[in-house]
């Protein structure tokens, strides 16, 4: 059946512009400057509202299998869609974690039973999996944490991850690196101890913690020249450390991301909200936000994704110490973005390529990202006018809480088209 979005104003070729979209099969099988009739079975009058490419998401963390309690793929995917993702690139760090192909295949087979949204899975790696890696089919990235974090191992061995960028470049794989030295983290664990309170997270993984470890992963990269992406910047050294080696010999090989919890919040919100915004790397003072943003503004940051890891509110209630890291926010980091655009802190363009253009470039997802004639259709229906607020009450995660509660921002997230099947 065909399905005809009239009277819309469609981001095109950088910009919005007035235009009518015919889908048919799953796809966007014409754009025109006059609205569809009789080719279209049925239409969604767009008028007032901005059509937007899905945003491609290539860091959650949708806890499957092994923490189901957390968020699975149903109520992950619904989360998805309520913020405006279609694609989702899910990390390894699940039980068992997705080490192997066997791991790898039977971690896709639950994801195919039950996801609403486009889907790839992350393999980690661990310094003895590599024959897994390359014998692995359908593998887009690698995951590496450099830094242990939630669920996952240190892997710092420059020796083994010389092995991996070296695969890596023969298979066109991406290596995703969480970027923080353990040795540092080990050391400032120690040394604050004694301190409880959630705000001490910013000094136990510090702008050293980041920086120490961008130098180490970019010093290796240069020897290979394989493509390496940063997840999550969190620091102004460290974002200053990536745009030098964007300069250098295989710079155009290296990308990174930021996250909304670095780009909309600062060290104040531990005294507000504590765990909740107790994540890996630590969000950190209003001068890194206010660099990333600028990076953002730039180009220098090449796209945003949400890191989506949420965890039970009795878990967060932990103490400082015992409390796990990781915050929800599939369903807030595009509506954060269209906000911020709409207010004019951001250009629409920008927002467009750091969440779907972007993403869908250095991931190789080839007809996503962009809306063009051929392409999936994985759509966003925006009305820019209208406002709402961010409320726990309303949210798809399991997790029920979101950092941005009662915020108020401009510009809802209609309906989410995904393959050409409407939700919303």
């Amino acid at each position: 059946m065909a399905l005809a979005l009239n009277n819309g104003k469609a981001f095109i070729n950088g910009r919005l512009e007035a235009a009518n979209i015919l889908i048919s099969n799953g796809k966007i099988e014409k754009i025109s400057e006059t609205p569809f009739g009789t080719r279209a079975e049925k239409e969604i009058d767009c008028r007032g509202k901005i059509i937007l490419p899905g945003a491609i998401d290539c860091h959650v963390h949708f806890r499957c299998p092994g923490f189901e309690y957390k968020e699975d793929w149903v109520s992950g995917s619904l989360a998805a869609l309520h913020g405006g993702a279609t694609t989702v690139m899910d990390m390894p760090n699940t039980r068992p974690p997705t080490l192997t192909v066997k791991d790898f295949g039977e971690k896709t087979a639950l994801a195919k039973k039950s996801a609403a949204v486009n889907f790839s899975l992350f393999m980690g790696f661990d310094g003895g999996n590599l024959q897994e890696i390359s014998a692995c089919q359908g593998l887009r990235a690698v995951k590496v944490y450099y830094g242990a974090s939630t669920n996952s191992n240190a892997m710092d061995s420059p020796e083994s991850l010389e092995k991996l960028f070296t695969l890596a470049m023969q298979k066109n794989l991406v290596v995703v690196l969480h970027a923080e030295d353990e040795a540092e983290i080990k050391k400032n664990e120690e040394k604050f101890r004694a301190e409880k309170e959630p705000a001490v997270h910013t000094k136990i993984r510090n702008d050293a913690a980041e920086t120490n470890a961008i130098r180490v992963l970019v010093c290796l990269q240069e020897k290979i020249g394989n493509k390496l992406h940063f997840a999550h910047i969190s620091s102004k050294k460290g974002l200053e450390l990536i745009k030098k080696a964007k300069k250098g010999q295989f710079g155009r090989a290296i990308t990174c991301e930021a996250t909304p919890n670095h780009l909309f919040l600062d060290s104040k919100a531990y005294k507000k909200m504590g765990n909740l915004v107790k994540c890996n790397p630590s969000i950190k003072s209003s001068a890194d936000r206010k660099a990333l943003w600028e990076g953002l503004i730039a180009g220098d940051i090449d796209s945003v994704a949400s890191d989506h890891a949420p965890h039970t509110l009795e878990e967060k209630k932990k103490g400082y110490w015992e409390a796990p890291s990781g915050i929800p926010g599939i369903e807030t980091m595009l509506p954060l973005l269209i906000d911020a655009a709409l207010r004019n802190k951001i250009a629409m363009q920008r927002v467009v390529e750091a969440s779907s253009e972007r993403p869908a470039e250095i991931f190789g997802w080839a007809s996503k990202g962009f809306i063009r004639e051929g392409f999936d259709a994985d759509l966003v229906i925006v009305d820019p006018k209208r406002k709402f607020t961010v409320e726990n009450a309303r949210l798809f995660t399991k997790a029920g809480y979101s950092p941005f509660n009662g915020w108020k921002l401009k510009g809802f997230v209609e309906k989410t088209l995904v393959g050409g099947a409407v939700y919303g």
